[in-house]
């Protein structure tokens, strides 16, 4: 497939649409020749956009999806409508990416991005589902990662995914979206922070419980689930 300089983004009026400078969406029938990428090949259906082998150099791979928090990336925490960074293998050597967004009801292309040190950023301004997401540039798509956005406003946990507690002593989470009504969720057991802050919260960790995997919740969701080592 030659490289495409240009690339024609048509706005595809149906009730599953979204339309921008920034965005298009269109119902997966539309991408006429089902290569997810909404580009002037759509008129030519045998040609599909080319998926990156290992031959292909630069090598292009993506690894993981982080949200931006005061100017900082958190691995794999990101809301909707979070700024979120795609980093992996030779994204600095992108020229106009298209990230495209897809699942089995609908495809965004999005080509409002910055390309910064990390990878490529850019807003998640999309409905609430789980998707895939790869990365097209010069005519070809790299690999797909998955891409499951918490709830908008949900609280986040930063830190580690795996942690050691000891029981009845007080515990310190980072995160963000934490509030007065926040409350700590070990199963069906809510605890109320000891202390919180719009970044962080301390708790007591319950002396009898012995639920491997906890979360924050608060009036918009759940957080991003922790998960409990061991106990002391």
């Amino acid at each position: 497939m030659k490289n495409i300089t240009t690339l024609l983004f048509l706005s595809l009026f149906t009730s599953n649409v979204i339309a921008s400078d920034a965005m298009l969406s269109s119902q997966t029938e539309k991408d006429t020749d089902d290569d997810k990428v909404f580009d002037v090949f759509d008129s030519a259906p045998e040609q599909k956009v080319k998926t990156m082998s290992i031959a292909d150099l630069p090598i292009i791979q993506l690894s993981r999806i982080s949200g931006n928090f005061n100017n900082k990336l958190e691995k794999g925490r990101y809301r909707i409508n979070d700024t979120i960074t795609i980093t992996g293998m030779g994204l600095n050597q992108v020229k106009n990416p298209v990230v495209v967004i897809h699942n089995k009801q609908v495809t965004y292309n999005i080509k409002e991005v910055d390309l910064i040190k990390d990878g490529i950023s850019f807003k998640l301004n999309i409905p609430e589902s789980k998707y895939k997401i790869f990365v097209y540039t010069n005519g070809q798509s790299t690999n797909e990662i998955f891409l499951e956005p918490l709830s908008e406003k949900a609280p986040l946990i930063f830190g580690d995914n795996l942690v050691i507690l000891v029981k009845g002593e007080e515990y310190r989470l980072p995160g963000t979206g934490f509030d007065a009504d926040t409350t700590v969720q070990f199963g069906d057991e809510s605890i109320k922070p000891i202390s919180i802050s719009s970044d962080s919260l301390s708790f007591k960790v319950p002396k009898s419980t012995k639920v491997r995997d906890f979360q924050v919740r608060n009036k918009f969701g759940l957080s991003n689930s922790i998960r409990v080592f061991k106990y002391k």
